[in-house]
């Protein structure tokens, strides 16, 4: 399975370095140097099979629209010895365990959803839904925050960026709005949070400890890494990558989880929707330090790709 996808993969990277019309003018002969050639080069040359569905999408302004999943509910499974997994195929929602409870990033796309799949999900992991002490949306995206609602009315904590609960109606309080920087401990588990902008104006990311047979990893969950909109979401997104990679660079991160891994991360989505395939003793969420540090190097780089072709086209478009 692996292998036709990472095939399936390369002949699109392919495909879509050879239509860029950038890219058949320098083959025929096409006078100056590219700036955005030569950045979507330096990206590929940073890539490796599992992220070449990230550069696909990331490194052209019209690259593949690749599909996030079917949207059924996917099979919930264990990740970690504290990490689980409750979403769909094409969007996660996670729960983090911990001494003093149990902590909920994202919530699908609706009531139904969160009570049909989330909490059912829960319990099939042996996991006590009314035991989650905080509810964390990595962004107000509705696919993320439209099951709120259930978790709010039985009155469980939860957690937004301030950018981020404006389209959500408002913070209801001081304490339910998270800030860059800012740490959240449950027993034995702290959790840092950290402003990631691009795909929103108040995207976060979440990093905390999770261990694998009793060995600690440290883990990042980052609710987006592409962004939104045009030219200004770009310079912004290049701005958080390089924030995100600084601190995890420092914290020593060498695990990622993203919630369209269908998107980001081809392995990483087979890991997370058959459990059933899984190789004993072999997580393939650990990616090691230096891999998550190439691979925001090549999103960065790609994002800045797409910023000098915005630029180009804003050029080429303007009146003469």
């Amino acid at each position: 399975m692996e292998t036709t996808k990472r095939a399936v993969f390369v002949g699109s990277v392919v495909l879509t370095l050879l239509s860029c019309p950038k890219v058949n003018a320098q083959g025929r002969g096409g006078r100056g140097a590219d700036p955005s050639l030569s950045l979507v080069q330096q990206a590929f040359k940073m890539t490796d099979a599992r992220y070449l569905i990230s550069f696909s999408r990331y490194c052209m302004l019209d690259g593949p629209n690749t599909a996030n999943g079917k949207g059924d509910a996917a099979a919930p499974s264990q990740l970690f010895d504290n990490f689980y997994y409750v979403g769909r195929t094409d969007v996660g929602a996670w729960v983090l365990k911990t001494s003093d409870g149990l902590v909920l990033f994202d919530t699908l796309n609706n009531t139904d959803e969160a009570a049909n799949i989330v909490v059912p999900g829960m319990r099939k992991l042996g996991l006590d839904p009314a035991q989650i002490k905080l509810v964390v949306l990595t962004h107000s995206h509705n696919d993320h925050s439209g099951g709120l609602p259930y978790f709010r009315e039985k009155g469980m904590r939860v957690i937004v960026s301030e950018a981020d609960w404006g389209p959500l109606r408002g913070a209801p309080n001081p304490e339910s709005v998270v800030h860059d920087g800012q740490v959240v401990k449950f027993g034995d588990t702290s959790i840092t949070f950290l402003l990631i902008p691009g795909h929103t104006p108040g995207t976060i990311a979440a990093v905390f400890p999770v261990f694998d047979h009793g060995q600690r990893h440290l883990a990042v969950l980052a609710g987006g890494i592409g962004p939104t909109g045009g030219i200004d979401a770009h310079r912004t997104a290049i701005a958080s990558i390089a924030h995100l990679a600084a601190v995890a660079k420092q914290a020593g991160v060498d695990v990622f989880v993203d919630p369209h891994e269908a998107i980001i991360d081809s392995t990483a989505w087979d890991y997370i929707m058959h459990p059933e395939e899984r190789k004993p003793n072999q997580n393939d969420l650990i990616i090691g330090a230096d891999r998550f540090h190439r691979l925001t190097q090549m999103l960065s780089t790609c994002m800045q790709a797409r910023v000098v072709m915005y630029e180009q086209k804003a050029s080429t478009d303007a009146p003469r």
